[in-house]
């Protein structure tokens, strides 16, 4: 039975994390603000991790807002150990049964946005830099923990730490599932932009790309009849939606269900719901781009409707989110979010939709492409995560795949993805209400993020 270090942190550890969960930590991109990439808030949180070091005694640096690090012993970064979260959170959305910017403990349950995704593992991995520091832990390099401002918003902040600083020796980050995440998906960014219907006098819905949209507003140029059949389509599904007569029409508000974009299945797409209902009540305009959307982008999770459906047996499925839609000077606008397979590549899957979209008279832009990740499972890294885990739980680890992306796929093979939260646990709701972690789960993962960071400060990689 192993003997439990970070239990003696546990009031300090959700004191402080209550903190951080206040600042609403919400990376804004091209913010426009000098000395602040991403916005001020995100740069507050940065700034909560480094006078938190400085109080535990630690050395920090502050990589212009974009990053900070803390460090426990001496080294350059030639041979060091890192540690990768964010502070950054998605925006908070509708929903709610607590404070989404209140820490609040129900039950043995801790809710708040960002608990679990990912500022939760940010203060326990601080706080394990102190344990190992009141412990004199022995080190052979430094450990480092290496926090990003804007991980939610395409990962930049990690790509401008490391133009400052070298790759880590050997890394891990707390933003996913136990056990060890060794493959990630790709994740595409894709903008298609086409002409607006004459219908659609406005369209505006979602939060973030990389969520299921929870909530879609229009103004659609219709008879009393039409608008009915849509919300009679739109009710019938599990959304809900109100009307309202306008001078011009009927206006249209849907809600939906977040969810991560990494699994739309789980949630309820507002934009695809109201998109869907015009495009089966005959409202929308042929060659428009609503009905290019209603018609191909819309109708599932899989880009099977668009044609680019696709898997392989390393990570699934393909699946597909639209995150956001906007109309504005003619011209109608969607985000969609595409985890492609680990083992495929994303040309032939741009290929297709761009294919589509000419039908329809729209066009298309890549905003981002994340490759996929994969590290082999008898990577030395991945058997000292291994022992770490069996040690603490007594379970084996099995390296698992996933659709979620994190700050891994920067490393370039010399990290993966490891815990906070339990595979088998009850549902954390990332990217939607009520993000919450049991407590005692919470617990239980810094107590391995405790072993693996003394594991990797003497890791050699040659006897593992």
């Amino acid at each position: 039975m192993f003997q439990p270090v970070m239990i003696k942190y546990k009031d300090d550890i959700l004191s402080d994390l209550k903190k951080l969960v206040a600042i609403e930590s919400v990376a804004v991109p091209d913010s426009g603000i000098e000395g602040y990439p991403f916005g001020y808030q995100s740069a507050e949180a940065l700034k909560f991790m480094t006078d938190l070091a400085d109080s535990f005694g630690l050395s920090t640096e502050n990589c212009d807002n974009f990053a900070c690090h803390a460090q426990l012993g001496s080294g350059d970064d030639s041979d060091y150990a890192g540690v990768l979260c964010h502070v950054d959170v998605v925006p908070t959305g509708d929903g709610w049964h607590t404070d989404p910017l209140v820490l609040t403990e129900k039950d043995g349950t801790i809710y708040g946005r960002g608990v679990a995704d990912d500022k939760g593992a940010a203060i326990v991995s601080l706080y394990c830099l102190k344990a190992m520091k009141d412990n004199q832990v022995p080190m052979k390099r430094p450990v480092r923990c290496i926090f990003g401002g804007g991980e939610e918003i395409g990962m930049d902040d990690m790509g401008h730490y490391f133009s400052r600083h070298a790759l880590p020796t050997c890394a891990f980050t707390p933003d996913a599932d136990y056990p060890a995440c060794n493959c990630e998906k790709g994740i595409l960014h894709l903008r298609l932009t086409g002409r607006t219907s004459s219908s659609v006098l406005f369209v505006k819905g979602g939060s973030a790309i990389n969520c299921v949209a929870d909530l879609c507003t229009a103004v659609i140029a219709c008879d009393e009849p039409a608008a009915n059949a849509i919300r009679e389509i739109i009710n019938s599904s599990d959304a809900c939606c109100a009307v309202e007569k306008t001078p011009e029409g009927f206006s249209f508000t849907v809600k939906g269900v977040s969810s991560h974009a990494m699994c739309p299945e789980k949630g309820i797409n507002a934009i695809n719901v109201l998109l869907t209902a015009a495009e089966e009540a005959d409202v929308l305009e042929d060659g428009s781009a609503e009905l290019f959307f209603a018609k191909k982008i819309c109708p599932d999770t899989n880009g099977s409707a668009v044609g680019a459906a696709c898997s392989d047996e390393l990570s699934g499925e393909l699946t597909m989110n639209v995150g956001l839609i906007e109309s504005k000077a003619g011209k109608t606008s969607v985000g969609i979010d595409i985890r492609y397979p680990a083992t495929l590549d994303s040309e032939p899957i741009i290929r297709q939709i761009a294919a589509e979209a000419a039908r329809y008279g729209a066009s298309l832009e890549i905003s981002g492409d994340n490759k996929p990740l994969y590290v082999p499972a008898d990577h030395p890294l991945i058997k000292a995560l291994g022992k770490c885990f069996t040690e603490i739980t007594g379970r084996q680890m099995i390296p698992v795949a996933m659709g979620g992306g994190t700050y891994a796929r920067t490393l370039k093979g010399r990290g993966v993805a490891f815990g906070p939260v339990f595979s088998d646990a009850k549902p954390s709701n990332l990217h939607m209400p009520d993000e919450n972690l049991s407590v005692d789960e919470f617990m239980l993962h810094a107590e391995i993020c405790y072993r693996a960071m003394c594991r990797l400060a003497t890791l050699d990689a040659e006897n593992e």
